[in-house]
């Protein structure tokens, strides 16, 4: 992987806006792009399947042999719990969800957690930069195949002719063009849609219901199920069909990561991760619940000293438990330290996009810059 700087079209902004991107601010960036080869690509798509895969069977054995997991560690009432059960043996199926991944010095991605819930970044990841390599690198090519997978896979979820209601918290200007792009989709898929703010949902007798009195059946959700969890637990029993399902919320915690460790210690995606303070070497201490790099920290632990705190992000999610996941000093690329997402869609890899940072952490100040794949 290589970082080359470049000019930025003259008018990228009237471009991207006339897509849907408004709410780029300065986190678009086309001052440069990074170029891979064909076979860095085909290691990041097998490193994608393969986490999807450990990643099912962690929740799988957490579902099955480990319930006091969700209601002890995750804080999920019993009878959530159980409708989690319910919906990953009904075999719920899912529409996307995106790792994180830390490239390290051998070249190898490291999982540094998976975002199964209310993952971002989409628009950008699939039409906006698709669009800026057709204009500047049209003889190349991307991996990206986000916007079709998203558009198969409705059509894999619901029957055709279905109804489904988009909702979440649009006061989030970045969360409404989520929630609108992802309904452009289905609308290509051939469904009706309907976007609303996530307040404006009426729940009676089990049901919920959209402002104009329709029942809501079929429901995507831009919303944490934690959050949904404190708010309204009845809520997240009513008879809607979920996307995401609720099953995901076993995914969508960094806890999950020392399950990750713990069945699959050899991996060379996964980084050991433990949820209590190990006695020595550097970590990354992450709440359990947390987004957008909020509350992490990496320490050098000592076995018989206070440990040392060598960097720290603020935020609002440092009241909960939390992991502690081995440190990987992460590659600079002219001061810039990438984080590659990986897209899952439908089950399936899918395309990448890429956000760095001037410091390690990846945090909401962190900035998207386009990807090629090496047409040499």
């Amino acid at each position: 992987m290589e970082r080359f700087n470049m000019t930025p079209r003259s008018d990228y902004r009237e471009k991207i806006e006339a897509l849907g991107f408004d709410f780029h601010g300065d986190y678009w960036r086309e001052e440069a792009y990074y170029r891979f080869t064909p076979a860095e690509i085909e290691r990041l798509e097998e490193a994608t399947r393969e986490a999807y895969r450990m990643y099912c069977e962690a929740a799988e054995y957490i579902i099955s042999e480990k319930p006091d997991f969700m209601e002890r560690m995750l804080q999920i009432p019993a009878e959530v719990c159980e409708r989690i059960c319910e919906s990953w043996n009904r075999d719920e199926l899912s529409l996307y969800g995106r790792f994180d991944f830390l490239l390290d010095e051998k070249g190898v991605p490291r999982i540094l957690e998976f975002n199964a819930d209310t993952p971002t970044s989409l628009l950008e990841a699939s039409v906006i930069q698709w669009q800026w390599k057709e204009e500047c690198f049209p003889e190349c090519d991307q991996y990206n195949g986000i916007h079709e997978g998203l558009v198969q896979s409705w059509k894999d979820i619901f029957p055709a002719g279905s109804n489904i209601h988009f909702v979440g918290a649009l006061d989030d200007h970045e969360d409404t063009g989520t929630l609108q792009y992802l309904a452009s989709t289905a609308m290509e898929a051939g469904y009706s849609t309907r976007v609303l703010d996530i307040n404006s949902m009426n729940l009676q007798n089990g049901l919920f219901y959209d402002p104009s009195g329709e029942c809501i059946q079929k429901c995507f959700k831009l919303y944490p199920w934690e959050w949904m969890i404190d708010e309204s637990p009845d809520g997240c029993l009513a008879q809607v069909e979920w996307l995401e399902p609720i099953w995901k919320l076993v995914m969508s915690n960094k806890a999950i990561l020392s399950i990750l460790y713990e069945l699959f210690p050899d991996s060379p995606y996964v980084l050991p991760c433990y949820l209590s303070r190990p006695q020595q070497g550097v970590f990354c201490k992450k709440p359990v619940f947390s987004r957008e790099g909020h509350n992490v920290s990496v320490v050098d632990i000592r076995q018989w000293e206070e440990h040392a705190l060598l960097k720290e992000t603020e935020g609002d999610y440092n009241t909960g438990a939390y992991v502690y996941q081995e440190y990987v000093k992460p590659v600079a690329y002219s001061g810039r330290y990438p984080v590659i997402g990986s897209w899952i869609v439908g089950g399936e890899p899918a395309g990448i996009g890429i956000r760095e940072n001037r410091t390690e952490i990846t945090d909401n100040l962190s900035e998207f810059v386009p990807h090629i794949i090496s047409c040499l």
